[in-house]
């Protein structure tokens, strides 16, 4: 089987696992990779910011919940 140039390669996040450890930011967003430098200190605090402030509202409404992961994904659900 050949493949021409314009066939696309659909990588999945199990493909995540073959890079190497190379201080390098790979990911997959819908199914096409990109590849970044690693995210400065200066990032990491002000995710940190922003989380302490969504847990303070999330506490006070009883709305929503923080968890730091690799990446941010922004959920909030409303019990009306």
């Amino acid at each position: 089987m050949t493949t021409t140039a314009s066939e696309k390669v659909r990588w999945t996040t199990g493909d995540l696992d073959l890079f190497p450890d190379d201080g390098k930011r790979y990911e997959i967003i819908d199914g096409e990779l990109f590849v970044t430098r690693s995210r400065h200190w200066k990032h990491q605090e002000v995710c940190v910011k922003i989380g302490t402030q969504l847990e303070i509202w999330s506490t006070q409404t009883g709305l929503g919940r923080v968890a730091f992961v690799p990446g941010i994904i922004i959920y909030i659900t409303f019990d009306f």
